[in-house]
């Protein structure tokens, strides 16, 4: 009878031979790297078809969250619970020592790296945040569990590693401790055999997380942040592969391959998914093996449990997570006023204690102390697709590092000898030179050959295809008078133009580029009027003293130009109701801006001079009641305060999106709207001829654009400074290289 095949054998066995001998031989470690690169370079060839990965990505880091508080509790429990009173003491000395060291070398870094930026002076697009209020954050909760069950829903690491705490110093006291315990041990055992076989899934999941992340994030974004970037990539090789591994293997018999041995796995999870936590459990089970297998420690059955060393130090700040206070240095340049040297050291004291509650906590606090635009929180964020993920790898050499100085420590096998100390010191300070030595010249490079924002406002175009149009500059009545019982609507259609009144010194709602086109966000509205009538269009320009007798004149149909409504335009012409309100601000030179960050401050000045070019009468008499002692002063043009013609001046009063906008011109001059002032300002379109018809048109036009999204794609762009809301897709080789998809 003849022998049936097996299906499985239609494998050629040497093929079979070579792929098992393949997977054997390839550690986690190697296959999440492999999964990491492929991952990338997945994101890149196909784009956004990608983002559709996330969702396992997803899946993966909740499976790998789902044990790692249980267990860090339980671990605690038994371990501190194990332990007697006096080694718990002596665990907390030595651990606080060794925690405080590194907390000093990563501060250092945060000192010295800045130095490396380029001279750089900008200003910002307006963003809302100078407006909005910051909502409280309850610290309190994020340390003492008050309900240990709501902590653990809403992973509150502190607060459960708090009550880990007291549970298992309470436990240690207790005679019957032996039955608790052998109970919890068994708990752990479980958790840690999930938390085994999820982690073997880690090159999907990894491989997912990095294709989703390469194929949707914004390569714009990132080019913004490239001096924070490159400085916190440069601090995170030197910490996380010189100073903290070196000072393992100088103190202790440890080699740097044994490090790398506990770290490389947990160092390449934590940077792909970006969750510290998730790889505790790696990082105590790598630890384990290394002093199962290759270091023996006598005494170690009194030597605290890795574990427990694990989970008390993860609550602290990390290195990794301390690197990133170099975003307030960066903010600080970016915004064209430097840290002074004088003020690191509050910054760096007052930084360390606030990242405890982390760095969404942590950041806007330093922006406020640093008196810095909390708009920069919102850059931040943007970093942390990338930022947070190489501070959680090197989080994970941190706790390691801690661990084992720790473990080294308790037992007195720490080696205190001169020339190794010498020798940590010479390796650290050559390498960090020549570190920043190479920042320094990436970043003169990088930032000599990028636009600042000065080009960018300058170069901004119109978004849609503007009509036929001229710009007057001298201006003339319109060259066709009004006929007897005729509209201006009518004479619009008639002539086949529409006439408007612009004033370039009104950014960003009109002004010239470098090309000399007349742009703006009226003016954008203006050629979107001219579109919808079907029109040329004539731009005339006024004087803000001479408005109302241009009107009465007949020098144009509307005027567009970011027109502030106050009472006297009220009664001289007809115009809409308001289609934007503006926020009232302070701009002054950056380095004056902490003085009127509060009505407190400003009162505290003497002889105080404001200035204001286009306000209503109202306005300027609420502000000399709120500052009796300071004197207002009216000038023609609020281009003339940033040109530097009204040196006696102190600050102008200005709206907060027109003011943030000639500080991309003039980066040497900050908005502030002090916490006190709460003060809109409407604007307007003005009809000439007080024609009702007109009025009404324009106001049912302005809320049609409302409607269908074409005021605020233009908002977006010539205030925000954002894209017009197309969502392109983002480059990838499979769409703008190959051609193969549209």
């Amino acid at each position: 009878m003849p022998e049936q095949s097996n299906p499985t054998d239609a494998t050629p066995p040497s093929v079979q031979g070579w792929y098992s001998r393949f997977v054997r031989r390839v550690d986690l470690s190697t296959q999440i790297l492999i999964a990491l690169a492929l991952g990338i370079f997945g994101g890149l060839f196909a784009g956004e078809w990608c983002a559709p990965l996330a969702i396992i990505g997803e899946a993966f880091v909740g499976l790998l969250r789902m044990t790692v508080l249980p267990y860090i509790l339980v671990t605690l429990v038994v371990s501190l619970g194990r332990l007697r009173m006096r080694s718990s003491r002596r665990l907390a000395l030595i651990g606080g020592t060794v925690l405080l060291g590194l907390w000093t070398s990563c501060l250092v870094v945060v000192w010295v790296l800045p130095t490396s930026f380029p001279q750089w002076s900008t200003g910002s697009f307006f963003s809302t945040a100078l407006i909005e209020g910051s909502e409280p954050i309850d610290v309190l909760s994020y340390f003492v569990p008050a309900n240990i069950f709501e902590s653990l829903s809403n992973n509150q690491v502190p607060a459960v590693v708090l009550f880990g705490i007291c549970c298992g110093l309470a436990l240690s006291k207790s005679r019957n401790r032996t039955i608790v315990l052998n109970q919890l041990d068994v708990a752990a055992d479980v958790l840690l055999r999930i938390s085994k076989f999820i982690t073997r899934l880690a090159p999907v999941g990894i491989f997912a997380i990095a294709a989703s992340t390469a194929g949707t994030v914004s390569l714009a974004e990132v080019g913004r942040l490239q001096a924070y970037l490159v400085a916190y990539t440069a601090g995170a090789v030197f910490l996380g592969f010189a100073v903290l591994p070196l000072l393992v293997t100088t103190l202790t018999p440890l080699t740097y391959r044994q490090v790398l041995f506990v770290v490389k796995e947990p160092m390449l999870t934590a940077f792909a998914t970006g969750k510290l936590i998730i790889v505790l459990p790696m990082l105590i089970e790598n630890t384990e093996r290394l002093f199962e297998t290759q270091v023996k420690i006598d005494g170690k059955d009194e030597s605290p449990a890795i574990d427990v060393l694990y989970g008390t130090a993860y609550p602290f700040p990390h290195v990794g997570k301390l690197l990133s206070m170099l975003f307030i240095p960066f903010a600080a340049w970016f915004l064209g006023a430097p840290i002074k040297p004088s003020d690191y050291p509050d910054f760096l004291f007052s930084g360390l204690f606030s990242f405890f509650g982390g760095p969404i906590v942590a950041i806007p606090f330093l922006l406020d102390q640093m008196q810095l635009p909390h708009d920069m929180f919102q850059l931040f964020l943007v970093s942390g697709v990338y930022g947070e993920r190489l501070g959680d790898a090197v989080g994970a050499m941190h706790l390691c590092v801690l661990t084992l100085i720790s473990i080294f420590g308790f037992n007195r096998m720490l080696c205190f000898q001169l020339w190794g100390l010498v020798k940590y010191a010479t390796v650290v300070c050559v390498f960090g030179v020549i570190i920043l030595v190479g920042v320094r010249l990436v970043l003169y490079r990088a930032i000599s050959m990028a636009d600042n924002k000065y080009d960018v406002i300058e170069r901004m175009q119109l978004l849609e295809q503007p009509v036929e149009s001229i710009v007057i500059k001298q201006p003339v009545p319109n060259p066709a008078p009004l006929r007897d019982g005729e509209s201006l609507l009518q004479r619009i259609r008639r002539r086949g133009a529409l006439r408007v009144g612009y004033n370039e010194d009104n950014l960003p709602f009109a002004y010239f580029n470098n090309r000399r086109a007349l742009v703006g966000y009226d003016i954008e509205m203006a050629h979107s009027l001219a579109r919808d009538l079907g029109v040329t269009l004539e731009l005339v320009r006024f004087d803000r003293a001479t408005l109302v007798d241009q009107l009465n004149a007949d020098h144009f149909d509307i005027v567009m130009s970011g027109l502030v409504g106050t009472l006297e335009r009220a009664q001289a012409m007809a115009h809409t109701d308001s289609y934007m309100d503006v926020n009232l601000a302070l701009v002054t030179r950056d380095f004056r801006s902490g003085n009127f960050r509060t009505l407190k401050r400003i009162l505290a000045l003497d002889d105080l001079q404001i200035g204001f070019a286009d306000l209503s009468r109202g306005f300027v008499n609420r502000i000399e009641a709120a500052l009796p002692d300071a004197t207002l002063v009216e000038i023609p043009d609020n281009r003339d305060y940033f040109n530097g013609q009204h040196p006696d001046l102190d600050a102008l009063l200005i709206s907060a999106e027109s003011g943030s906008a000639f500080t991309l011109m003039y980066p040497r001059f900050e908005v502030v709207i002090p916490n006190e002032l709460n003060a809109s300002l409407p604007l307007f379109y003005a009809v000439g001829n007080r024609d009702a018809q007109l009025r009404d048109f324009l106001e049912y036009w302005v809320g049609l654009r409302k409607k269908d999204g074409t005021a605020q794609d233009y908002y977006n762009h010539w205030v925000l400074g954002k894209t017009n809301g197309k969502n392109e897709p983002r480059w990838s080789i499979l769409r703008d290289y190959l051609g193969w998809i549209r």
